[in-house]
């Protein structure tokens, strides 16, 4: 039953990587009033961008294992039709990139057309609350990480970086 449901769904999300608004301008090109005129519009949810709700997708606990790296692929290959790049810690399971890229459905933003690419790091960068999970974080290795160099004691001779 959710198979077909799956495939159906991927189906959907072929056609919206179809959708994809085009470019008033050749990609690789720049045109200034065409970028003033990109920033200017209001950001959309992403959902709307793909015409896909995320209640659409099942939520991550209904999916084997399979079924969840399917459609974290999918998910990928139709983010990139719109240059919406999602950055990832290599090795991160599939189960967590989908419950992300899924929750970003809800997540406003802008398509840049023209060869413009989008990229989305899902962190704040407070290993605390990390979307990744303390195994994947990229970022605690930097928070004991503070160059502490007092004037007085340091050597003139070597410099503090």
């Amino acid at each position: 039953m959710i198979q077909h449901y799956l495939d159906q769904l991927i189906a959907d999300m072929h056609q919206a990587a179809q959708r994809v608004p085009p470019s008033k301008i050749p990609e690789g090109t720049f045109d200034p009033d065409y970028q003033d005129e990109l920033e200017a519009s209001p950001d959309r949810l992403m959902s709307e961008w793909f015409g896909l709700k995320k209640e659409f997708f099942p939520p991550s606990e209904m999916l084997t294992t399979e079924e969840l790296d399917l459609m974290a692929n999918e998910f990928e290959l139709m983010w990139a039709a719109y240059s919406f790049f999602p950055e990832f810690p290599e090795g991160l399971p599939a189960k967590r990139r989908y419950e992300l890229m899924r929750e970003y459905l809800d997540y406003g933003c802008q398509h840049w057309p023209g060869g413009w690419e989008q990229c989305f790091t899902f962190c704040d960068y407070e290993p605390e609350g990390c979307p990744f999970g303390i195994e994947f974080c990229k970022c605690k290795d930097f928070e004991n990480d503070n160059l502490d160099v007092s004037l007085e004691s340091r050597d003139e001779n070597v410099l503090p970086f």
